[in-house]
């Protein structure tokens, strides 16, 4: 979905409202780039911007002064066009509440650069961190004053847009036909791709209005383990899992694998030897495991249980311990012992106890949760979200069709040979990266 146009405005508007128009005289080495009703915008005022639009990722690089020069002209006809409408006009307890709510952000972003840069827990170190904050905020061209300026730009921004959208409230028809497109595609996409779900959803971090088939939620103790068991365990593991990826490699090439001469001949790991290794590290908790059994059998809770005994962060948290994990058989984001254990031949309803498992960071004993609801699924929060695209939709309809008419009220005149200079120089300084040295461009990609 695409992010509203009268949004990206208020946020350079914002952005910009540190850095007035003053209207003075161009002079030769600070050419107008533009004229709106009369008032410069003046080359310097538009290179002073263009960082700003880079590091918003608003334009690719220095040499975009069409598109800032644009959002310059936007910003001066918007703030007219409100000011025409009187929604720059605030009331004093209104203009208090913006010097409140400023001084709360000043306040919150000094003592958090402050939290993090104090060298030691004295009161002068506070001091002069507290100091150090202000100085490079203020540096940075940030002050209250200027924070409060930009509370009000916001207020008048929301002034326009309700102006502009009126009393619209999307319908459920709407919503439902948001939902509907979204949702095929959604579905489409995930259905048959467990892998791409999950890395999707929980390494990309976005969200998902389909849910394959197939998930059970998975609470779990998880018990640490003799750490040299363990690594024993994960040696053997990890070579296991490495012969049986050669003796496919040579069954499908047909042949045999050149040895490595280099390297020293290890021993093939046996499944008996991998058995033995699990049960060691099984055994070594296993006082544990048979009360935590017993105690089970008695009736206790599992999540009492995992409070006791589990180690795993994850299930420190009420409300993961509520939900429990998704998994699916499919799943890549679990260890596979995991991922067995939660589909093993004692899980087959919610409420059953797997047998424990040995995985990477100790011992897993599951209880089967619940069943995850799959398919497309209206959530409150996925009705908020359509909710929000209709009504920036609208809000971009809108504002197009008035900024068209406003700009046609207004004198903008474009003086294209200073932009085409101020152009030219940017490119002539830019550095292009077959231009860099050889070890900028190296440093550069090792990094990743």
């Amino acid at each position: 979905m695409k992010k509203s146009l009268i949004a990206l405005l208020l946020s350079l508007t914002m952005m910009l409202g540190a850095f007035p128009v003053l209207g003075e005289p161009a002079a030769p080495s600070d050419p107008a780039l533009a004229t709106v009703n009369g008032v410069d915008i003046l080359k310097s005022e538009v290179d002073r911007m263009i960082p700003v639009f880079i590091n918003n990722q608003y334009i690719a690089d220095e040499t975009d002064y069409a598109t800032v020069l644009d959002a310059l002209i936007q910003r001066n006809i918007l703030q007219k066009k409100a000011a025409d409408l009187g929604f720059d006009q605030f009331s004093q307890e209104e203009l208090d509440a913006f010097e409140k709510e400023a001084t709360a952000q000043w306040d919150s972003a000094m003592n958090s650069y402050a939290d993090y840069y104090q060298s030691e827990d004295t009161e002068e170190a506070r001091e002069a961190a507290l100091k150090q904050a202000e100085d490079m905020f203020l540096a940075e061209g940030m002050s209250k004053e200027i924070l409060a300026g930009n509370l009000r730009e916001s207020a008048v921004m929301d002034r326009l847009a309700q102006y502009l959208t009126g009393d619209y409230q999307p319908s459920e028809e709407e919503v439902q036909g948001v939902f509907s497109q979204y949702g095929a595609i959604y579905q489409e996409t995930y259905q048959n791709d467990i892998a791409q779900y999950e890395y999707m959803t929980r390494f990309a971090g976005q969200t998902s209005w389909y849910t394959p088939e197939g998930y059970r939620c998975m609470i779990h103790i998880l018990l640490s383990a003799d750490e040299a068991l363990l690594k024993e365990f994960q040696s053997l593991n990890a070579r296991f899992e490495e012969q049986k990826g050669e003796a496919e490699a040579e069954a499908i090439e047909g042949g045999e694998a050149e040895p490595d001469s280099d390297a020293f001949p290890q021993p093939p790991v046996t499944q008996e030897m991998l058995d033995a290794a699990r049960q060691a590290v099984l055994d070594s908790r296993k006082v544990d495991i048979d009360l935590i059994n017993e105690r089970l059998g008695r009736g206790e809770s599992f999540m009492d249980l995992i409070r006791e005994y589990g180690t795993d962060p994850g299930m420190k948290d009420e409300a993961a311990l509520a939900e429990g994990y998704p998994v699916h058989i499919q799943s890549v984001v679990y260890e596979p012992a995991f991922v067995a254990a939660a589909f093993s031949e004692k899980m087959k309803q919610p409420g059953d106890v797997s047998d424990p498992v040995v995985g990477s960071r100790g011992i897993h004993i599951l209880m089967y949760l619940r069943d995850l609801p799959s398919g497309l699924i209206m959530t409150d929060a996925i009705r908020q979200e359509i909710e929000d695209y209709l009504i920036s939709t609208r809000m971009n309809e809108a504002f197009s069709t008035a900024y068209a008419q406003w700009l046609a009220q207004e004198q903008v005149t474009y003086h294209q040979d200073e932009i085409d200079k101020a152009v030219a120089e940017a490119s002539k300084n830019a550095v292009s990266p077959e231009e860099e040295p050889l070890e900028a461009v190296t440093d550069d990609k090792t990094d990743n």
